[in-house]
């Protein structure tokens, strides 16, 4: 008979410890386990320092924090609307920054209280992947995992490849939203075990919702849905029933984030009316997913360049160790973290675009996420030692292979040589956490395990990390600096006709000296420069088109041009509509720019020229910037982004238009004395009010936008909110209800 060793010396070793030991290690065991990501999590930085001010990073979410957090200390919050951005103003039907967000807003407010935005993302990117990490950790622990296997698999989850080079190095707005995951997961399940109160499932899970970012709407969704297959099959009814109504409770939060988006869409580049399409831009396919264990191993994917599908290091070589009979045992209470897995595996090798869904490359660490609770708790089981040379046989075949797949994703030498280097360090980790756990059990063999992440770790920030596709920008991080470089020298409204892309065709170090003179994107909020150029990822088809703006700011040389001639449907030029005072033109876009009637040339070097209107524009609060002959302003007054009061005397009694120099987003309303009247996207996309005949005098025009939906949303949520309180009373009733003893 073979001898089958499923455990080393120490197994079970919390069940023989001293209460007082046990208690140090329910806290200890979490709090090195957050210490050491806190560390990992700086690796990056060394190489090279801007790793987490690169991309989408430095071009639209910091700035974007920076400004939201100066508006927030002003007493605006929720700030919906910045008419003042023009392309990237509609900050509510963006979605991404979740405005509607208490824990966003604090975060908004730190980054703009700090001296470099740069730093300030850097600590809250720290305190994020920590966050996943205990999110990790006590979630192991929900589904039985031991400490030492639940430290493992938390350690390694924020270091995963989509998590790391994708939302925490370009999308930290992405990355604060995956944080609420994990942890809606957890108080969802101790809520269906009557362990956790509703309430707080539906605040978790409402937070989730408003962070802004639809995937992790996604995965609150599946999550919840897991979690109602998982205690329909164990027969726990009164969770079902009370998980049912938390899931509509939470699911009331969603118009308020995102009606906005669907009632402005019909404008805008982003479409909500659906669609499949298989373009295979970040899109893995499977024999990526099975190198989830290779941290060389860098997928097909055309512009990625980094280990994007990696989870970690003993995944893999490790399994082939463990004892899966748990999951034959246990299989109706791991059929959350299993249905979440494979829901996550369709989703990942699905289409490239389903809806306002792209790039199936972002969500695969929250199937990893699920792939991290299984292995833990099948960890926390032992390991085996039996049929030895199957199992090592297996691991030396997987390594093989593995180095195989990342010569052919990355030919030459150079990957090669790591891949062999890398694979023979994780099969000396493998055989000493083998031998360490027979000899001296798991305490040891977690000491592998971390070793062993900080290393592979270490070596993807050695070789994969400053040398790769990311988009660098040399702008200034500080705002200081942003303000001492731009503020004087861009008056007023400016907009730059640049193009990002070319700043790749300037030889040297010529891309470094370009930004001397100009930033793209949502930059120039660091410098208090009012620019109409920003990144949006919606844009106002009307107003974009006519300056051929991109989503960056980025435009094209037919946007000069267009500036001195009237739009569509009006009398005065497009910078007179728009209340342009300085305009900052590249010359690799328009060579010499003709300095226009009005204007005059106020700098010029080897790389721009910038032309300042020889009168102010607009030395009011408002943005009128056109009206009918017949009517004259005495007074344009905004107290705010959403509001606007124009005082106007009438000359004549025929009708008259209004434009003013803001977006027609819908949501806006005006009315004249009282009455409402029709306002809708006049030139240029800009906002125009048709007048009414009257008699010639006085009259008063009021605006006030607010977002699409808006009173609906905040309905349904308060409805919500009320509909979880109520679960969470009668479930405090219902237990003060049972008798003494009684199972929950």
């Amino acid at each position: 008979m073979t001898r089958v060793l499923v455990a080393g010396p120490a197994e079970n070793a919390e069940l023989r410890e001293p209460d007082v030991a046990r208690s140090a290690g329910r806290v200890s065991a979490p709090l090195i386990t957050c210490l050491l990501v806190a560390v990992l999590a700086q690796l990056p930085v060394l190489r090279p320092g801007w790793f987490y001010y690169a991309d989408d990073s430095a071009t639209q979410v910091l700035p974007m924090w920076y400004h939201l957090g100066q508006q927030v200390r002003n007493g605006i919050w929720p700030p919906v609307l910045d008419p003042d951005l023009l392309m990237g103003g509609n900050v509510a039907a963006e979605t991404l920054f979740g405005v509607w967000s208490p824990f966003n807003a604090l975060v908004w407010v730190g980054v703009s209280l700090a001296g470099d935005v740069g730093i300030a993302g850097i600590v809250v990117r720290t305190f994020a992947l920590v966050a996943v990490a205990l999110g990790c950790y006590l979630l192991c622990r929900e589904y039985g995992a031991a400490r030492w296997s639940a430290s493992a698999l938390a350690t390694a989850l924020p270091l995963t490849g989509s998590l790391l080079h994708f939302d925490a190095a370009k999308w930290p707005a992405a990355l604060l939203a995956f944080v609420w995951v994990p942890l809606v997961w957890l108080t969802a399940r101790r809520m269906v075990r009557g362990r956790t109160n509703a309430f707080w499932v539906f605040v978790l899970g409402a937070l989730a919702v408003t962070a802004g970012n639809p995937y992790a709407l996604l995965g609150v969704c599946v999550v919840l849905a897991a979690l109602l297959v998982e205690a329909g099959l164990q027969r726990r009814w009164a969770g079902v029933r009370r998980l049912v109504l938390v899931s509509a409770a939470i699911g009331a939060v969603v118009p308020l984030v995102y009606l906005p988006l669907v009632r402005t869409a019909h404008t805008t580049w982003r479409t909500t009316s659906g669609g499949v399409h298989d373009s295979g831009a970040l899109a893995p396919h499977l024999d990526d997913l099975l190198n989830l264990s290779m941290p060389t191993y860098v997928p097909a994917i055309p512009g990625v360049g980094v280990p994007a599908v990696y989870f970690c290091w003993f995944a893999v070589p490790l399994a082939f160790w463990c004892d899966w009979s748990v999951v034959r045992r246990r299989w109706r209470e791991l059929a959350g973290p299993l249905t979440i897995a494979v829901v996550y595996l369709l989703v990942a090798l699905g289409p490239s675009e389903v809806w306002m869904f792209r790039w199936p490359l972002r969500v695969v660490h929250y199937g990893y996420l699920a792939l991290a609770v299984v292995l833990a708790v099948v960890l926390a089981a032992g390991l085996r030692f039996d049929r030895l040379r199957a199992r090592a046989a297996a691991t030396v075949a997987f390594l093989l292979l593995a180095v195989h797949f990342s010569a052919v994703r990355s030919p030459g030498s150079v990957a090669l040589g790591r891949a062999v280097l890398i694979a023979a360090l994780i099969g000396l980790l493998i055989a000493a956490a083998l031998a360490v756990y027979r000899a001296r059990g798991t305490g040891p063999l977690l000491v592998v395990l971390q070793v062993g992440t900080a290393l592979t770790f270490c070596a993807q920030c050695l070789w994969f990390i400053g040398g790769g596709a990311d988009l660098q920008y040399y702008f200034p991080s500080s705002p200081k600096q942003m303000r001492e470089n731009y503020a004087e020298r861009y008056e007023g409204r400016v907009l730059q006709i640049a193009d990002t892309a070319l700043n790749d065709r300037v030889p040297g170090d010529g891309s470094r000296e370009m930004w001397r003179d100009m930033v793209m994107g949502n930059a120039f909020l660091l410098s208090d420069v009012d620019s109409v150029g920003s990144y949006t990822g919606i844009g106002f088809r009307a107003f974009t088109d006519v300056l051929c703006l991109g989503y960056d700011g980025s435009s094209c040389p037919a946007a000069y041009d267009a500036l001195w001639r009237p739009p569509a449907g009006a009398d005065v030029r497009l910078a007179d509509l728009l209340l342009l005072d300085t305009v900052a033109v590249q010359h690799e876009i328009v060579p010499r720019p003709v300095v226009p009637e009005g204007w005059h040339l106020a700098e010029r070097n080897s790389r721009i020229s910038v032309m300042r209107r020889d009168e102010p524009a607009s030395a009011g609060t408002g943005h009128l910037s056109w009206a009918s002959p017949h009517l004259r302003a005495v007074s344009d007054v905004s107290d705010g982004p959403g509001t606007e009061v124009v005082d106007v005397h009438r000359t004549g009694g025929g009708a008259g238009r209004l434009v003013f120099a803001r977006i027609a987003w819908p949501g806006y309303t005006a009315k004249w004395n009282g009455s409402e009247i029709p306002a809708h996207a006049g030139p240029a996309g800009l906002l125009e009010v048709a007048l009414p005949a009257g008699r010639p005098g006085p009259g008063r025009l009021e605006l006030v936008w607010t977002p699409p939906g808006m009173r609906l949303g905040l309905a349904a949520a308060a409805g919500g909110a009320l509909l979880a309180a109520g679960v969470g009373i009668q479930q405090v009733a219902g237990r003060r209800r049972e008798p003494a003893g009684a199972p929950r």
